[in-house]
């Protein structure tokens, strides 16, 4: 991805510490992308558990971009972008198992629910490595002239659908045979690159029901497809400069997408029938929206250039509370309890909020530098 990439190792924790034979699962990974610490923490006990030095090539920087952790939480895959490599990390000891060439650039992932494969997006190889998190290695890479720099995979039935950040399109791969078979072009535009960076589809998430969203940077317009019954909207227009379209990924009531607008500063509703809502409650460099199923009516507008999260009511719109976390906000994960995972990037530190109250749970300082993103293996994770 060549689009906004902004740019003391602590010894493993001992394996009879109490703190690493606790639930795995109740993690959370913290990575940097100016350093190469992964820090470590319980959300659930709200607790340091360590952090290891994960540098995938002697004396440089990896460009940590994005983390993920098995479902059991005893594996953790880290995507060392700079370096072109992944790094997997045994999460009982702490400690890195391998390090390995995976794909040019390679940033996103995303597991294929029912099955042992990550999806790790190469994307200046315009290509989607498929790993086997059993054995570690590459199984297969998916290319095809429709696809330019991936950017993520996500899962509905029988396909996979890959929206390209460099391209007008997000394309449709059939599970059984690893092939394109079909793409969702935005209104207006033709299938294959575009020109800008970025300029196309940042993400393409679908939501409980089936509903899959994908806002296109340069026109900002957002796609609205049914992927259980094939049934796709007429593109709805937001806003200029739409990073991407975020779904509620805890609940399965009405199908809606929460959508910021850089150029205006806004962010609009969009439901799976195509209607749109516009408020003003974002800023200009919003890089994620979060939910939780213990705050059921609202929304958590990540606005980086304040250094604010935006509590939005979802029906109406209206700001109910502003949250001033000190720093620039990147991504956050959302754990099914409740808790608000927060990298502050320009402080190096992570806040845990809970969005129930509100309330700042707790403070980890000196996690590295620039903290990016953190993951759980249970929680709404994502990454710019």
């Amino acid at each position: 991805m060549t689009l906004i990439a902004l740019f003391a190792c602590i010894a493993p924790v001992d394996t009879q510490d109490p703190a690493a034979s606790a639930d795995l699962t109740k993690r959370a990974y913290v990575v940097s992308n100016e350093s190469n610490e992964l820090f470590v923490f319980d959300y659930a006990t709200l607790e340091e558990v360590g952090s290891l030095d994960i540098t995938a090539v002697s004396g440089a920087v990896n460009g940590n971009h994005m983390a993920m952790v098995t479902p059991d939480g005893a594996k953790v895959y880290i995507t060392a972008a700079e370096q072109d490599m992944l790094v997997v990390v045994d999460a009982a000891s702490l400690t890195v198992k391998k390090t390995l060439p995976i794909g040019t650039h390679a940033a996103h992932m995303a597991f294929r629910d029912g099955t042992d494969e990550l999806w790790i997006m190469a994307e200046d190889d315009n290509a989607v490595v498929v790993f086997d998190t059993v054995t570690d290695s590459v199984t297969r890479s998916i290319t095809d002239d429709s696809i330019n720099l991936p950017h993520f995979a996500r899962f509905s039935g029988d396909y996979a659908y890959i929206p390209s950040i460099g391209g007008n399109n997000v394309s449709i791969v059939d599970l059984a045979t690893y092939a394109v078979v079909n793409t969702l072009v935005g209104d207006g535009l033709e299938e294959g690159a575009c020109e800008g960076d970025p300029c196309g589809y940042a993400d393409a998430q679908i939501d409980p029901n089936g509903v899959l969203f994908a806002s296109n940077f340069s026109t900002g317009k957002v796609i609205v497809y049914d992927t259980v019954t094939g049934e796709r909207q007429p593109d709805v227009a937001v806003g200029a400069q739409t990073w991407s379209a975020f779904v509620n990924p805890f609940a399965n009531g009405d199908s809606y997408a929460f959508v910021p607008s850089w150029m205006t500063s806004t962010v609009s509703r969009i439901g799976a029938d195509g209607s749109a809502e516009i408020w003003t409650a974002g800023d200009s460099e919003v890089y994620g929206v979060n939910f939780s199923a213990q705050a059921p009516d609202e929304a958590f507008v990540l606005n980086r250039t304040h250094n604010q999260v935006n509590v939005l009511d979802r029906e109406s719109g209206e700001v109910l509370d502003t949250l001033d976390v000190g720093g620039t906000t990147e991504t956050g994960t959302t754990t099914p309890d409740g808790r608000l995972l927060l990298p502050i990037s320009s402080t190096g530190e992570v806040a845990v909020i809970d969005t129930a109250t509100h309330e700042e749970l707790a403070r980890f300082s000196g996690v590295g530098t620039y903290p990016w993103s953190a993951a759980t293996a249970d929680g709404q994770n994502y990454c710019h």
